[in-house]
């Protein structure tokens, strides 16, 4: 099975393409983008596609990962986050790209001070990453959230992805809010994304996972814990979920320009750990899908 990730719903022909895509079994939009529109108009207008070709519509909750809420351009602006946040220092900033600083001041709970400044600019909804044993986020979902959960109800949408699972008070959470929308049936992807989500796969009970299945979020995961402990964590997923998800890092070599060698065996690797389920990530399927989805039926075929 593949899962494509969606472009901004006013990316229509790459929509279209992703979602006609014979190979394409499911789409999936993350809500972390920015929109031209509403939440209940975004979901609307691509369910105007997906519906009519039968493919499953995700809504992947960004919940309790980490983002920068307004753009920000250090020295001339603090970087602002989407959560309050409480954390020992010192502790390092992982911004995309693996652009490190170390966190040196917090205030008023979201706003942080890195030192040296990153590279670039730090868009808005980008997400961002924390390294630290103690760091503590204050609640589990954004008004964003809460907004896309609210517009996917009413547009008949019960498929959803949840971001940096890590406990099960998050997924009642949840249930909670989607019960409150008259949601009680659903299907709820967990993305694990830590070390912290990886020891909650460990200890909890696998029939959680006929119900609630997992997905392996390699971009962040690869980040929060480090290459040499990705194996076992990879492992620890799909031996509680024979049909967890294996996401991102997939033919990162388009990056640079073409499907290495090590993105074949990559992908190799990860059918035989198990996995029968992939997805691609924002980056791939946005900057890349034609050239990814072409090598992966020459892949498929062989």
């Amino acid at each position: 099975m593949l899962i494509s990730s969606l472009p901004q719903v006013h990316e229509e022909e790459l929509l279209m393409e992703m979602i006609e895509h014979p190979l394409v079994e499911a789409v999936r939009y993350n809500t972390g983008m920015d929109s031209a529109f509403s939440p209940k108009e975004t979901l609307a207008r691509i369910l105007e596609f997906s519906t009519p070709k039968a493919k499953p519509l995700y809504v992947d909750l960004k919940g309790m990962q980490l983002r920068v809420a307004e753009w920000a351009a250090p020295p001339f602006g603090a970087i602002i986050l989407n959560h309050k946040i409480k954390v020992n220092l010192p502790a390092k900033v992982v911004f995309r790209g693996d652009d490190t600083c170390e966190l040196k001041e917090i205030v008023g709970g979201n706003r942080i001070y890195v030192n040296p400044a990153p590279k670039f600019p730090v868009g808005k909804g980008q997400a961002i990453n924390i390294l630290s044993k103690n760091l503590e986020i204050a609640e589990f979902f954004t008004e964003n959230d809460y907004a896309y959960i609210k517009a996917a109800v009413s547009c008949g949408i019960d498929k959803f992805m949840l971001s940096f699972v890590e406990s099960a008070d998050y997924i009642k959470e949840f249930e909670k809010i989607a019960a409150s929308c008259g949601l009680n049936k659903f299907e709820l992807v967990l993305k694990i994304e830590s070390q912290a989500g990886v020891d909650f796969v460990r200890k909890a009970d696998k029939r959680l996972f006929k119900k609630f299945p997992i997905m392996s979020a390699r971009d962040d995961l690869m980040i929060q814990i480090g290459g040499l402990k990705m194996m076992e964590a990879l492992k620890t997923i799909i031996e509680k979920d024979k049909n967890a998800i294996c996401a991102s890092r997939i033919f990162l070599g388009l990056e640079h320009g073409e499907v290495t060698f090590a993105d074949i065996c990559d992908l190799r690797l990860m059918q035989i750990l198990g996995y029968k389920r992939f997805m691609f990530s924002d980056g791939i399927s946005r900057k890349h899908f034609r050239e990814a989805i072409e090598f992966w039926e020459k892949y498929m075929a062989a």
